[in-house]
């Protein structure tokens, strides 16, 4: 996984200035947070288990962040970027407005890490966020950042004419959000009644439903989908267990 690294013992590769170690370290340790939480949830991931994960000692991981505060609220704020990152890349490279919102809702299922892992972590964020003030804060930050795309999207579908919303972009984007995290649940505790593609499916049936978009651009578009949305969209990337940081490599 990226957190682990065979060079733990904190000697600097060879011509690596001490900027450049450090955004190492620090990447190293929110990853392996990450990975941490997903297991274990945000109240029991302890720093001593962050620092096993990523292969370093605790006075390490101490030293780059001195609050375990400091380090959950980096990690999420890393987390959020990977997504947008992601996200930014299928926009840039994507045109059409049906399909764009469809790799948008695709992606809310197939993305940058397995659906469990990806899924289990922003539940346990989710859990906790109620809670505590500053975390709170940052779901706020989740939902209004997250809910750019399908804005932008949305609008320009319905400029277009592909788009005919049968409720104001606001309430639009509320509801399609809202059903992704509450089918995401329910494939999470029960999927033998909902399953990956079936909440996919559901999410499609829901945005044709209430942007009114015609059966035949519903499957022009679905059928040009990659079944895995990624930052090398449209190509697929190869399967992996573990999250896939390259977008936002050296910036957290």
């Amino acid at each position: 996984m990226p957190g682990r690294s065979s060079d733990s013992t904190g000697r600097r590769r060879s011509g690596e200035g001490g900027d450049a170690l450090a955004s190492r370290r620090r990447f190293q340790i929110i990853s392996a947070a990450s990975e941490v939480i997903c297991r274990q949830g945000i109240d029991g991931a302890r720093l001593k288990d962050i620092a096993d994960e990523a292969g370093v000692s605790l006075g390490m991981v101490q030293h780059y962040f001195r609050h375990r505060e400091a380090l959950i609220d980096e990690t999420v704020g890393a987390m959020l970027e990977l997504t947008l990152a992601t996200w930014r890349s299928v926009q840039a490279r994507e045109s059409d407005p049906v399909r764009r919102l469809f790799a948008l809702l695709r992606f809310q299922v197939a993305g940058w890490a397995p659906f469990e892992k990806r899924w289990a972590f922003w539940m346990e964020f989710w859990a906790v966020a109620h809670r505590d003030t500053t975390l709170k804060g940052h779901a706020r930050e989740v939902y209004r950042r997250w809910g750019e795309p399908f804005r932008s999207t949305i609008e320009e579908g319905a400029a277009l004419g592909a788009f005919r919303p049968v409720f104001p972009v606001d309430r639009l984007i509320v509801l399609l959000m809202s059903l992704a995290d509450g089918t995401a649940v329910r494939v999470l505790y029960d999927s033998d009644s909902l399953d990956e593609e079936g909440m996919f499916a559901l999410l499609v049936d829901a945005a044709c439903a209430m942007l009114r978009i015609e059966e035949s651009v519903r499957d022009a578009a679905l059928a040009a989908l990659p079944r895995v949305i990624s930052h090398s969209y449209p190509l697929e990337p190869v399967e992996s267990k573990d999250i896939d940081w390259s977008p936002v490599t050296g910036r957290i």
